[in-house]
This record gives C-alpha cells, structure tokens and sequence, in this order.
C-alpha cells in the first residue's frame, strides 16, 4: 500500500510529465517535488529534482539547481547523484574551470573506491587524457582495478597499452589475450583489434603465449565471481576509502601473476610502469579543405579508445530517425525524410567521460564554449544507408520556435562537428557539392564545416551529404556550434568562432 509520500510524490511527477514547462500544473508538480524533497524522507523527490534540473538546461539557473541537488542526494548516499555531480563539472558547470576535470576524476574515483566499474574505467581514462595526465602509469593502473571489478572494456583498454608499451612495458601477447577477453564479453571491435594484432605477431610462441594468458584471464574471472556477487549484493559502505570486497578483489586479479602486476603501498592493485607513452591521437591540427563554405578535417581528433567506446555506448540504443524525432522542427524533420540510417542522441543522464573530454575538446580546438555546444548524437549508416543533401542551419522561423516552444535559446547553428568513429571499407563519403569536395573519413578525424557565412547569415553552399555505404559501417558522433549558449543568459555568452 502507498504511503502519502509515495502518492504525492508519484502525483508531483505525473504533473510533470503530462504538462508542458511554464504551465501552471507542471509549476506546481515542480512545487510539489520541492517540498517532498525538504522532508526526512525525501530521498527520491532529492534525486528526481536533480535529475529534472539536468534535463532542463534553458530553465533560469538550471545548472546551479541541478548542482544543489545532486549534492543532496550524493549526502543521501545515492551513487548516480554522485556520478552525475561528477559529469556536471565535465561539462563546466559545477565549479571553476581550471578544477573541473580533477574534481570529476575525484568524484569518479571515489565511486570506483566503492566497488563502481564504469566510474573505476572512467577515473582511469581520465587520468590518461591530456586534460589529466597521469604520472608513473596511474592510468594503467587504473585500469587493472577496473578489470578486478570485472569491467568488460577495461580488458579492452588495458590490453591496448601492452599491445603497443603505452605506459607499461611492452608485451603483445598478454595485450592480446586481453583484447580476446573482451572480444569475449561482446565488446565491439575488440575482435578486430586482436586478429589484426595476431597477424602482426603471427609466431607460435606469440600465439601460444596468448593463449596461456587468455584461460589465466578467463579462470581469474571465474573464481572472482563470487566475490563480485558479494560486492553487488552489499550496500554501500558510509565511510569513505576502498571496501574490503574491492582491495581483495584487485588482490585476486593480482593472483594472475603477470609480472607487470603488484599491491603497491596503498595496498591496491598497480601495474609497473613503462617509460614511454604512445600519443595515439597524435598532433591535433585542422587542415582547410574549402573557403566556401569553410570546411576543415583534424586526421587524429580521437583516439581508437574514445571511438570504441562511443561505438560500443549506443550501439543496443540505435534507433530510426523517427524513434528519436522530438517534433516543432523543421530540421528533425528533413532528418526523417533524408536520413535512412540509425541514431542515438546522448541525454545528460547519459553522457559520461569521454563525450565530455571530447566536447572539451571541440571547444578547445574551436575557441567555442562548451556551454553553446549542441548535445552530442550518435549515427550509424549500414550497406546502402545514406544522409541526402541537407543543410542543417535553422530558418529565422525554425529559431523562433525553438525558443517558443523548446526553450531553446541557442540560435543559429553556426556550424556542425562530425567525428568518425568507424569508417567504411568503400562508400560512405561526405559530400559537399558547392565546394566540390568529398571526404572519406577514417576513425578518430573529425570534420568541422561552417553552416553561416562570415556575416552570420545561412551559408546555402554548406549544403552536404552522406554518400551511400557501400560496404561497412559509418559511424559518427556529432554536434553543432551555436550561436549563443544553450544554458538562458545566466552564463556569459563567451566564445569566439575560428576555423
């Protein structure tokens, strides 16, 4: 039987959900989660109310409510309140910008402390981004307790930096068998990886070796399950440091016996470290490749990492057009009759580290601020899949109904981000016709091109297309440059285009 918390609460967000924002019921089911919030009891009423101040970027001072609750329910205990706090200052909106990225990996690694293994792989890869680099092979590390927690793309990651020596001393065949673990756990494009790092190492003792590492691997996990089942079935603990269960965890992976593996002083699990470290992404540089309408490529904007991860995020989510359609837009509508593909757009309860570096990075790389970047979205286009010609800045009339009835005040899309994170073997090309140029991407470039013209007005010449697959997949994570920030006039409309 309900009690009169439950009923409220449960009336509090029907009247969210059935009326529209500004209208008088939706305002007084605001109220009324507000108040629930304020009583002993009102530990789902704190976290719903950060949630909704998550989804409703426009709305006056957002952000700052968004923060305040989620850091009542992080003090409630609530594990993804906590994950949430952590991605708000990613994104630049929970704390000055020179702590936002070690404030996240604090928060981040204090999850992965209670046994979290998302937040355990995301801590890791935070510290190996420029953004926080990590000495003495702290990432690595990082990655190895992700793997004792049982994370299915740490053995991705981790197998990778054996694979080429990046942070650790170089050793193939134990890259290897990790990269078939996850190959193994259904992780994309782990399979790839490995035969084309067995083909480069085609030895019988390579092979033989990485097969003696991948049944270690595989009986690891095996006798570590029940000790991941008690973690599971746990409660949290309330005080702060690493559970018992997560130290003997890392102690049983340890247990491998890899060399490289040891409990360091803190008595966690570490990996030795190496003195090189690989750049995958290489130098980041634009390269012009038409004046009208401006169109520029970076060859390595992503790493491999990045892009798997992002491929393996949305791939059980991919939608048709339709399914992911909001409505009151012109724009989404030509997607739906253009777009034969699939997609999946990325929502603030889902963003995690890497779209959140990544975004970074675009603004970095385009002297835009983060706050008038577009929420990122995820397309894949299969054999015979296609985006016919489109253009994707809004008409005056389209950016009037944004801000009428989407609450979006972010103008113009002055420009669009593309990121390849799969190319296909043949087909596929994005085509801008005006400029006569056809690029056929590769993982990790990134594409910017200028929707307007230096004045500010709708540039028709940036009319493009995605070409035909014509074997393989496409995928591409993308987003759009705005005119002015999408968080109301609270933020500084800072940020100057550059190309």
């Amino acid at each position: 039987m309900e009690t009169p918390y439950e009923t409220r609460l449960a009336q509090a967000n029907r009247l969210l959900k059935e009326h529209s924002r500004g209208s008088v019921l939706h305002e007084r089911g605001l109220e009324m989660l507000g108040a629930l919030a304020e009583t002993s009891d009102g530990t789902q009423a704190r976290w719903n109310l950060a949630a909704y101040f998550l989804q409703v970027s426009s709305r006056r001072d957002a952000h700052r409510a968004a923060k305040y609750w989620l850091e009542r329910s992080a003090a409630d205990g609530n594990p993804a309140a906590v994950d949430r706090l952590a991605d708000l200052h990613l994104s630049g909106l929970a704390t000055d910008e020179g702590r936002a990225v070690a404030d996240a990996y604090s928060l981040k690694r204090a999850l992965a402390d209670q046994g979290a293994q998302r937040a355990a792989w995301e801590a890791a890869y935070l510290l190996g981004t420029d953004e926080l680099p990590s000495e003495g092979g702290a990432d690595v590390s990082g990655f190895a307790r992700a793997i004792a927690l049982g994370f299915p793309p740490a053995y991705y990651s981790l197998g990778m930096r054996f694979a080429e020596g990046d942070g650790v001393a170089q050793d193939a065949a134990f890259g290897h068998a990790l990269l078939r673990r996850a190959a193994d756990a259904g992780y994309l494009g782990a399979a790839d990886t490995a035969r084309s790092l067995g083909a480069l190492h085609a030895s019988h003792a390579f092979l033989s070796a990485s097969d003696v590492w991948h049944a270690r691997l595989k009986q690891n996990l095996e006798q570590a399950r029940p000790l991941l089942a008690a973690l599971a079935a746990g409660a949290p603990s309330a005080e702060r440091g690493v559970q018992p269960a997560v130290r003997a965890l890392e102690e049983h992976f340890v247990s491998l016996g890899h060399p490289s593996l040891h409990i360091d002083c803190s008595r966690r699990a570490a990996i030795v470290s190496g003195d090189v470290r690989v750049r995958h992404s290489g130098d980041r540089d634009w390269r012009k490749r038409s004046e009208s309408p401006v169109i520029a490529t970076c060859e390595n904007f992503a790493t491999a990492e990045e892009c798997t991860h992002l491929v393996n995020k949305v791939a059980a989510a991919l939608q048709p057009a339709a399914a992911y359609r909001r409505g009151n837009s012109a724009n989404e509508d030509a997607e739906l009759r253009s777009f034969s593909g699939r997609g999946h757009p990325i929502s603030p309860l889902h963003t995690d580290a890497v779209t959140r570096i990544l975004e970074r990075r675009v603004a970095r790389m385009t002297g835009w601020s983060m706050h008038r970047l577009e929420p990122c979205s995820i397309v894949c286009y299969q054999a015979g899949e296609e985006y016919r010609p489109h253009v994707d800045y809004f008409s005056e009339e389209q950016i009037e109904a944004n801000a009428r009835l989407r609450h979006d005040y972010g103008g113009q899309r002055a420009a669009t981000f593309l990121l390849y994170l799969k190319a296909p073997a043949s087909g596929g090309e994005t085509r801008y016709p005006h400029a006569g140029v056809d690029i056929a991407g590769s993982a990790g470039m990134a594409v910017l091109h200028y929707n307007v013209t230096r004045d500010g007005r709708p540039d028709h010449a940036s009319l493009h297309a995605g070409l035909p697959v014509v074997d393989g997949e496409k995928w591409l994570w993308r987003s759009t440059l705005r005119q002015h920030s999408l968080y109301h006039s609270t933020l500084p409309d800072d940020g100057t285009s550059s190309a």
